[in-house]
């Protein structure tokens, strides 16, 4: 998929997980949107997945956000962060593995920017940085040793035939 169609996706997307903020049923959501434009599925993967890990992403926000409570953040801004929140730690199978983190920042800067104002843009941004950084911690926390168990077996059992 090409970089504008990655764009339209998650502009798609942020409006169909906004949706659901006034609605119970994402694919009610997606047809009436669907009245006026063709969805793209890019788009319908990561809302379903969004909506699907809201929790997961909920808590994953709480952690950085400074005085403030989820539930007092903007719908749209809380929404944005959702979004890319799941991208970030949970859609690496919907890219094949390449999550380019600064595009999808930059696209829910861009989207709240347009739909909300510099202020709330400013502050998804600084939340998600703090998302990103915990992250890379915690995977750079997971990473296996440079040589795993199998492998240091093979090392040694290759060393004993000599």
């Amino acid at each position: 998929m090409g970089k504008e169609n990655r764009i339209k996706a998650r502009e798609q997307a942020f409006f169909f997980c906004f949706g659901m903020e006034f609605s119970h049923s994402l694919d009610e959501v997606i047809a009436a949107y669907s009245e006026d434009e063709e969805p793209i599925d890019f788009a319908i993967e990561l809302s379903k997945g969004c909506v699907e890990k809201t929790e997961e992403c909920d808590e994953i926000i709480k952690r950085h956000l400074k005085k403030w409570k989820l539930s007092r953040i903007p719908r749209i801004s809380r929404t944005l962060l959702r979004l890319a929140v799941y991208q970030l730690a949970f859609a690496k199978e919907l890219t094949g593995g390449d999550n380019p983190t600064g595009v999808i920042i930059n696209d829910a800067v861009r989207l709240a920017k347009e739909y909300a104002t510099e202020e709330d843009a400013a502050f998804i941004n600084g939340v998600l940085g703090g998302v990103v950084k915990e992250l890379e911690d915690k995977s750079s926390e997971e990473a296996p040793d440079a040589q795993s168990e199998e492998d240091k077996v093979k090392i040694k059992a290759e060393g004993e035939d000599e």
